[in-house]
């Protein structure tokens, strides 16, 4: 079965790490905003938004990580193209070069495996990277098959062709890594600030249980402080989206 990059799917494990992250982020929030039994069931039902969240954010990196990983596929097909291999050989030779640098289960390893395998009943490379960068929707990859295609049906310089690509590649994703570095900065900031709204509410709880005495057991209450876990939730999505930079 092919890997999708259209929609995370996730597995067993990942599940029910994300259901029990899910209770006890309400068991956290409904402390600190309701105490309530039916506070707790008025707040796990918000945990579907942190299940796409997450669903999100592990398909960015699983794509990310395709990206980065396809231009050392590109630089091992280029090698072996090089030496006298061709496209279809060449292929199997970067599968093996990625498989001994990241492990059989990396995504970039599993697809050139998947790709040798359908070399075998007679599928063409260029047919394959086509289906690949159809996918991932991962505009480079979609480009490469497309001169892929070019180069083999006018018989032009494979080896050139892939050496451009590969210093192409290599220009965009250093530039791309900067970026994250530099706004790597900038997500730490974020999430503290997120945190200390929550830590505030916890230093009053401690320190002058009586000031918000009144938050938790009155309809006034309770009414104020599901309007502050709203506008608690929505700064927290809204920051997010601001320093999730896409290059």
């Amino acid at each position: 079965m092919k890997q999708r990059y259209d929609r995370y799917v996730f597995s067993a494990r990942e599940w029910t790490y994300i259901a029990l992250q899910i209770i006890a982020l309400s068991l956290i929030l409904n402390y600190l905003f309701y105490r309530s039994i039916w506070g707790m069931l008025l707040i796990l039902p918000a945990g579907w938004i942190y299940l796409k969240e997450q669903q999100r954010r592990k398909l960015r990196i699983l794509r990310q990580k395709l990206y980065y990983h396809f231009k050392d596929a590109v630089s091992a097909l280029h090698t072996a193209i090089r030496t006298g291999y061709s496209l279809e050989n060449a292929l199997h030779e970067a599968y093996l070069d990625l498989l001994h640098t990241y492990g059989k289960s990396d995504v970039m390893v599993r697809e050139l495996h998947a790709m040798y395998n359908q070399i075998q009943l007679k599928v063409s490379v260029e047919d394959l990277f086509t289906d690949l960068g159809s996918r991932s929707r991962i505009e480079d990859i979609e480009t490469f098959a497309h001169v892929i295609r070019i180069a083999k049906r006018t018989g032009g310089n494979l080896n050139q062709v892939l050496q451009d690509i590969w210093r192409t590649l290599s220009e965009k994703i250093d530039t791309k890594q900067e970026i994250d570095a530099g706004i790597a900065a900038k997500k730490y900031e974020q999430t503290i600030m997120s945190l200390m709204p929550a830590g505030i509410i916890l230093y009053l709880q401690f320190t002058f249980p009586s000031l918000l005495s009144e938050m938790y057991t009155t309809p006034i209450g309770r009414i104020v402080m599901s309007m502050c876990l709203a506008v608690y939730g929505a700064a927290y999505l809204l920051g997010t989206k601001i320093v999730d930079i896409e290059v």
